[in-house]
């Protein structure tokens, strides 16, 4: 979403697809975009993680899901569990409680 706002929103940027670059530091807009967006969203996340694993006194597992999960996840610093269809999954043992529910109501 900050992306598409920064490509959309500001009339000498470029709108780009999201390759992870090889160095932080980019040679160029397009680079230095995608090193933003991805290196950025990246150390975000491990710096929740880190705050949330002070917070609790312990290491959490973390699991790492939606549509940039796995630009993202690569970029990490932490250990993540990658799980891009993790809600889909959610929904189909939802699906399936609630259908053994049926029949058992049924019976």
């Amino acid at each position: 979403i900050s992306l598409e706002a920064l490509s959309s929103r500001t009339a000498q940027l470029p709108h780009i697809d999201l390759k992870i670059p090889k160095k932080v530091i980019g040679d160029n807009t397009v680079d230095c975009m995608r090193s933003g967006v991805i290196y950025g969203t990246a150390a975000m996340v491990d710096g929740m993680i880190d705050r949330m694993e002070e917070e609790l006194g312990r290491k959490c597992t973390v699991f790492l899901t939606g549509g940039l999960s796995d630009a993202i996840s690569g970029c990490c610093r932490h250990e993540l569990h990658l799980r891009p269809n993790l809600i889909l999954q959610g929904l189909l043992a939802i699906y399936h409680l609630n259908t053994a529910a049926k029949k058992q109501q049924i019976h």
